[in-house]
Order: structure tokens, then C-alpha cells, then sequence
């Protein structure tokens, strides 16, 4: 039985061997000119702070929403704050 199974693999594995032809990377041919390369894609940020997506009713029948920029406190309704 391994006198069977020896010559079977070694013609497996060479059956499957390449002979490179068919993988070589030709170039590309060059039409016109290149575009320069392009700048890298902006960065995010980390640190970012999200709230929670609630709103409050305003007397007006008006929502607002929260505000990370004050630690997502509302924002003011109109007519709220100073005149």
C-alpha cells in the first residue's frame, strides 16, 4: 500500500507545481502622464464625544437636541436666553 501512495503523492505535488510563466507581472504600459500621488485621507478623531440622541420640547412646540460642545447640555429653546 505505501509503495502506491509515495508515487501518488510525489506525481500529486508535481502536478502542482508552476513553471512561473503564467504568474509574471508585466508593467503596465505608460499612456501619457502619471497623476501625482494622492494626499493621505484626513485622520480621525479619537477624543470625539458623541450624546445621547434625545431632545427636549420646547414651549414653542420646538425640539432641541443635546450639544457636545457643552457637555451634551441641551441647547437653549428660542426665546430662551438673554434678549
Amino acid at each position: 500500500m505505501k509503495i502506491l501512495l509515495v508515487p501518488l503523492l510525489l506525481f500529486s505535488l508535481a502536478a502542482c507545481q508552476s513553471t512561473g510563466a503564467d504568474t509574471a507581472v508585466k508593467p503596465a504600459p505608460k499612456a501619457g502622464k502619471t497623476l501625482p500621488p494622492a494626499p493621505p485621507p484626513p485622520g480621525l478623531q479619537e477624543d470625539r464625544i458623541v450624546c445621547p440622541a434625545d431632545v427636549r420640547l420646547c414651549a414653542d412646540g420646538s425640539y432641541v437636541s443635546r450639544n457636545p460642545d457643552k457637555a451634551c447640555a441641551f441647547n437653549p429653546c428660542p426665546g430662551d436666553g438673554k434678549p
